[in-house]
């Protein structure tokens, strides 16, 4: 009869090393079933604990623990009788050194946050090892193994290259190989340093703050969509007529980075939508001023021409290449890796954000010069269910910040540090707290602590401006002016009465979720739910048109009329002042040709509320309007 297979105890085991050894395996398992269960039951706290935001899909959580659970289940027989299989057993020490290795490299490439991982893998790998060579016999202990390991290999090799056509052909896959795996670094991966610009003007303009790469475009693909795609864009101008900014001799528009990974690609950067242009006249050039709001830029239809380019047919690699060799002339090496990889790969990536974004879709379209704030935080950061409120706000801008350090804005008032409102909105579009470049967000956040609204370009009609010094006094510095105990302070909805939409998509919930973020230098502890809009400064409001947080009112005497008598159709997006209203021209067939048509009507364009001044007599309001273009 066969024997009945007897229960192994540690106690049993021959010697001390070998008892130790197999107690450091089953503590082994007990710390992978922990990691099991959080991974499976817990997968957020995870993320959160590596540098992910909560809510990042758990799908590849779960399979990884089931993976650990597996692997664990195949640590018993090592646990049990590490003498009976030692080369089982060396298999377990192999396998925490493998672990430990692929910790040791997300750590170095600033992958994540996996400290306490390496250090975990890594401490049972030596504990183990060390166990292990103590307990085996001297012909099992590892310089045995690895001596009639390679004694064998080198049998075999001396044999193999007795013959010529072995020694060549092994002599060229090795040669492919390294070849092959050079391509792929230099072609896909190899990062190149980031620029820095000396002129912090240049750099808040053009120099990378630090997107992950999925929130990335290669260079060349970018350069050649409006010429494949022109029936998709609104006009005639490439991404101009989308209202991004094009500077002259630029490769580019003002708000993007170009960054090398192996090939050159593009990411977003604040300026993207903090920089402002304006023309005093239709004939004239356009001005460009840093930190102030992207008026005419149509982000969402920036990034509906995106999604819908590579949803379409023709975003293929032949079109493509085609397009891209009329400007550019790629190395053979270079054009494989382009139509065989990064074409496809970016294709893929343009389809799942468009995926991501399908939200928008239930929402009235946002416009030139506005965005939904929160909403992408909720459904695509933190994956939140959709509420289907609507977010849709103004674009602000971001000059002149040091006077407002801890005063509490966002147009809601819901946070007071001013880091965390820039790392929030960076989070936002993509930066996470692995990819973010701190050294160059710090730069660009020091710049705009400084940096000053600009002068009104046309003439000021000084008398009346003095006058309306002093109705400014009585009538807004109360709640505007720099020093009043009341600016940057929330006033509640109920007295503003302006929309409520962009209110309620921020939630208690998101409030929440942002404070369960705490990975550096992402922290997030000072947002706060209100139940009002907060009171903001108005320094170079003549720039800031269309005005009220979603951008509902075309100018400041239109904000200065009763609710009755405010346009209720107006264009914006159209860039040429209007000195007498003081905002931009709104209407006309310029204004409409280029801008887009806002319906007060629309839920979340209510252009009621904030009836300050509307009783000022018509003279005084003169007086007010020619004040402000001072400020």
């Amino acid at each position: 009869m066969t024997p009945k297979p007897q229960l192994i105890h540690a106690e049993s085991l021959p010697n001390s090393a070998a008892r130790w050894f197999s107690r450091v395996v089953w503590l082994g398992i007990v710390f992978n079933l922990f990691f099991v269960l959080a991974q499976v039951f817990a997968p957020d706290s995870i993320n959160v604990a590596v540098g992910l935001a909560p809510g990042f899909p758990t799908v590849w959580n779960r399979a990884h623990g089931m993976m650990v659970l597996a692997l664990s289940i195949l640590y018993i027989p090592a646990a049990r009788d590490p003498l009976r299989y030692p080369g089982y057993s060396w298999l377990l020490v192999v396998s925490r050194l493998a672990a430990a290795s692929f910790w040791a490299w997300c750590l170095a490439s600033g992958q994540g946050a996996f400290g306490s991982y390496l250090a975990m893998d890594g401490g049972f790998c030596v504990v183990q090892g060390i166990l292990l060579q103590a307990a085996l016999p001297a012909e099992q202990k590892l310089p045995a193994v690895l001596g009639r390991l390679f004694a064998g290999l080198g049998a075999g090799l001396k044999a193999a290259y007795r013959r010529t056509a072995v020694r060549v052909a092994t002599g060229a896959v090795v040669v492919v190989l390294l070849l092959g795996g050079w391509a792929f670094y230099d072609n896909l991966l190899r990062p190149q340093p980031d620029l820095v610009y000396p002129d912090i003007v240049q750099h808040y303009k053009y120099a990378a703050i630090g997107l992950g790469s999925s929130s990335r475009v290669p260079y060349w693909i970018f350069k050649v969509l409006p010429d494949v795609f022109a029936d998709k864009l609104p006009g005639p101008g490439g991404y101009a007529s989308l209202g991004l900014i094009m500077e002259d001799g630029a490769d580019r528009p003002v708000g993007f980075a170009k960054r090398v990974f192996g090939y050159e690609c593009l990411e977003a950067n604040c300026s993207l939508c903090h920089t402002a242009s304006y023309r005093t006249a239709p004939g004239a050039k356009p001005v460009i001023v840093p930190g102030g709001p992207a008026h005419t830029m149509d982000l969402q239809g920036f990034q509906r021409f995106l999604f819908s380019a590579a949803a379409d047919p023709r975003f293929n690699a032949a079109i493509l290449m085609e397009a891209i060799g009329k400007v550019h002339q790629f190395s053979w090496i270079e054009g494989l890796f382009y139509r065989y990889l990064i074409i496809p790969a970016t294709k893929v990536a343009l389809l799942e954000q468009k995926a991501q974004y399908a939200w928008q879709d239930s929402r009235p379209p946002q416009g030139r010069g506005r965005t939904d704030t929160f909403n992408p935080t909720k459904i695509v950061v933190f994956h939140m269910p959709d509420d289907h409120t609507i977010g849709t706000t103004d674009l602000p801008q971001v000059w002149n910040q040091k006077p407002r350090e801890h005063m509490w804005l966002h147009w809601d008032g819901n946070n007071d540090e001013i880091t965390e409102r820039n790392y929030a909105a960076a989070m936002a579009v993509g930066a996470t707290p692995t990819s973010v470049l701190p050294e160059s967000f710090t730069r660009v956040t020091d710049y705009l602590l400084q940096l000053q609204p600009p002068p009104f370009p046309l003439p000021i009609d000084r008398v009346k401006a003095g006058r309306g010094a002093t109705v400014y006094q009585s009538a807004c510095a109360g709640c505007h002016a720099f020093g009043s105990a009341s600016v940057g302070q929330v006033e509640d909805i109920a007295q503003i009465g302006t929309d409520p939409n962009r209110l309620s998509s921020f939630s208690q919930s998101l409030v929440d979720r942002f404070h369960t973020f705490t990975t550096a230098p992402f922290v997030f502890t000072a947002y706060r739910k209100t139940n009002g809009y907060s009171r903001v400064p108005i320094d170079g409001i003549w720039l800031r048109g269309p005005y009220l947080h979603n951008g509902s009112v075309p100018t400041l005497r239109a904000l200065l009329m009763s609710e009755d008598q405010r346009p209720k159709v107006f264009y914006r997006g159209y860039d040429v002042l209007d000195p007498v209203n003081v905002g931009y021209i709104s209407d006309g067939p310029e204004a409409a040709s280029v801008g887009f048509r806002l319906d007060t009507s629309v839920p979340g364009n209510s252009n009621r509320g904030h009836l300050y001044g509307t009783d000022l007599a018509a003279p005084q309001k003169d007086d007010l309007l020619e004040y402000l273009k001072t400020l």
